[in-house]
């Protein structure tokens, strides 16, 4: 499926990429323990690295944009969405998941502690978009975000972000 958004007087076309089709049980790490924000970045980007979606530059970059444009990333209680630009390092399209052994500050009082770090990266400005789309709509399902925040395995996880997606 695809849709169309309006972009300096050009259209582009994006494909509407589910999170399904680029999740893997090998980019999700549970219970997992971190210091502060910065550990808990990293960690979430290291995954993404051990599977070739980005170059180490790319966990830097995130790290820089968070520490430098402040906790903007904690889009919605308990779960942070650290990115950087595509030019910094990223090589393809991939997110990686871990819950936090216990929650901590990033520095966004309305949505702190955070408990859950999911990690974005996109080889370009468009690929990404489709897949915050379902992103979005599964963090919106409190339930499910609770149940994921419990999991006790990668499969349980699996199982709820790709089910009715």
């Amino acid at each position: 499926m695809f849709y169309y958004r309006t972009y300096k007087k050009d259209v582009v076309k994006i494909k509407n990429i589910s999170i399904k089709e680029i999740v893997q049980p090998d980019v999700i790490e549970l219970n997992v323990s971190v210091a502060n924000r910065d550990e808990a970045i990293y960690k979430a980007g290291y995954l993404l690295l051990k599977k070739g979606i980005v170059e180490e530059g790319y966990i830097e970059a995130m790290l820089k944009a968070c520490n430098e444009l402040g906790p903007y990333i904690v889009l919605v209680p308990g779960i942070a969405i650290p990115h950087a630009r595509p030019e910094a390092g990223a090589k393809g399209l991939g997110i990686s998941i871990i819950t936090l052994k216990e929650p901590i500050p990033f520095g966004n009082e309305e949505n702190d502690p955070v408990h859950t770090v999911i990690a974005l990266a996109s080889d370009n400005n468009n690929n990404h978009l489709g897949l915050l789309t379902s992103l979005s709509n599964f963090l919106m399902d409190h339930e499910k975000v609770n149940k994921m925040r419990a999991a006790k395995t990668t499969d349980e996880v699996m199982a709820l972000l790709t089910e009715n997606d």
